[in-house]
């Protein structure tokens, strides 16, 4: 028995035990919510107490791979679940995307009227206006919110959670 058995974890153990339960939880996603956290709970409670014993560098390496423990749990389910998470972090990259890409194409249309000596041009992207505006180094974009625009946004950022999420895993 080693004499740190009686001490409570340092701070470098706790975070050592916490980014391993964080990578645990996100290997766990096509395990249930609630479940998932249960199974997470217990599984730093037992080490916890296997730490007071053994040390909690020998715990968690006892535990293995997060990713082969994630596995074990999940081979316990009927089937596979959606990853609802991914498909949230998906939908949202790609909307951003989308974002960033009509904020480039406003930043150099801009600088090609600056090029050209200023001015302003109106634009009707996805049929939404869009009055780009230079003149003597101040820039100005305005721009109005059009149904196929929006309807763009949501059809990528649908596809993108569908896919990632693999949301055909609702059905039976």
């Amino acid at each position: 028995m080693n004499d740190r058995s009686t001490t409570a974890p340092t701070r470098t153990e706790r975070l050592r035990l916490a980014w391993y339960l964080q990578r645990l939880s996100w290997a766990l996603q096509d395990y249930p919510g609630r479940e998932r956290r249960a199974a997470v709970l217990q599984v730093q409670e037992d080490t916890l107490a296997a730490a007071a014993d053994v040390g909690m560098a020998t715990a968690i390496d006892e535990l293995g791979h997060p990713r082969a423990l994630a596995e074990r749990y999940v081979a316990q389910l009927d089937r596979p679940l959606p990853r609802w998470t991914s498909g949230a972090v998906a939908a949202t990259l790609a909307a951003a995307a989308l974002l960033y890409l009509g904020l480039a194409y406003a930043a150099g249309a801009l600088e090609t009227l600056e090029a050209l000596g200023g001015g302003s041009v109106t634009t009707y992207p996805l049929g939404g206006e869009v009055v780009l505006t230079a003149s003597d180094g101040a820039f100005s974009l305005e721009s109005t919110v059009s149904w196929p625009g929006v309807l763009l946004v949501v059809a990528v950022a649908g596809v993108a959670f569908a896919l990632a999420s693999r949301v055909w895993r609702v059905l039976p």
